[in-house]
């Protein structure tokens, strides 16, 4: 027994007239005839009562009919779907980001993957840099944003944009876009400042915007969210520096964002040998987000 042979007999069963359907299924009639044949031996059972008038399906034959027609259905859905899970249309993908993602690429890149690919399921993990890195090379993750620079070889990335660091001030500091040269003039100021090691590459650039004006910043808190630091900015706990993509999902807090010239790259980072299917979906998205988003003119 094998789909052909199942094929002819459900065209048969629709027509119930071996001429007709002989014709529907490209097939010379005493071929037809000789496979519904063979498919009754095979089963054993008589799946069809004619004579040279009619043609009807027996008991056992409109059962078989009714089972293979159901059969019929799912094969296609199974094969439709494995096409589907081939292309990266369905699918798995576990993603890493810092929090700076939720105020910038983040959300559009999920709402735009939602909308072209409802089927793919994106788990998310709120995650600090080095910990990411560690994530990829477990396989933890699949995928991530970071804003680490890295030519190890295992893995790949693609630059999405490039931002500027704003110094985040209460929106009733005497600072403001008029008056702000550069951060030499918060010397005497209390900083909340996540705490980073200096020898990833943001931690240097953080530290790195205070040593350019010679001084050392007094930081009062630590915090490596975003979102607590700007809320403890805005309650006139301290300053803080940040990426100025914070600014956008800062509009309802009390808080002003000063451009500074220092720059950070946001990047999508995946293991290089990764065959993931939705990854390069995913990786096309998130550039198309940059740009339906302008971060390319933070």
């Amino acid at each position: 027994m094998d789909i052909r042979q199942l094929t002819y007999f459900l065209g048969v069963a629709e027509e119930l007239h071996f001429s007709r359907a002989a014709e529907k299924l490209f097939i010379v009639q005493p071929a037809l005839s000789r496979q519904i044949q063979q498919l009754e031996e095979e089963l054993g059972v008589l799946l069809f009562e004619r004579d040279k008038r009619n043609v009807k399906l027996t008991a056992a034959g409109s059962y078989f009919r009714d089972e293979i027609s159901r059969l019929q259905h799912q094969l296609t859905y199974i094969t439709e779907q494995t096409r589907r899970i081939h292309s990266g249309a369905v699918g798995k993908i576990r993603m890493g980001h810092p929090g700076s993602a939720l105020y910038s690429i983040l959300p559009e890149t999920l709402a735009m993957m939602h909308e072209r690919f409802p089927d793919v399921n994106v788990q998310l993990t709120e995650i600090a840099e080095l910990e990411l890195m560690e994530a990829l090379k477990n396989y933890d993750i699949d995928v991530g944003f970071t804003r680490e620079i890295t030519v190890d070889p295992r893995f790949s990335t693609d630059l999405l944009f490039e931002e500027h660091f704003a110094l985040v001030v209460p929106s009733d500091s005497p600072l403001n876009d008029s008056n702000f040269e550069d951060i030499s003039q918060c010397r005497t100021a209390e900083f909340i400042l996540p705490k980073i090691d200096v020898d990833i590459n943001y931690g240097k650039i953080l530290h790195g915007i205070f040593e350019e004006k010679g001084f050392r910043p007094k930081v009062v808190y630590h915090s490596n969210y975003g979102a607590t630091i700007l809320r403890l900015v805005e309650k006139k706990l301290g300053l803080s520096v940040l990426p100025i993509s914070y600014r956008e999902g800062a509009s309802s807090l009390a808080v002003r964002f000063l451009k500074l010239p220092t720059v950070t790259q946001l990047y999508l980072i995946w293991r290089a040998d990764d065959t993931n299917a939705v990854l390069p979906h995913l990786r096309e998205i998130a550039q198309a987000a940059v740009k339906r988003l302008c971060l390319d003119e933070l």
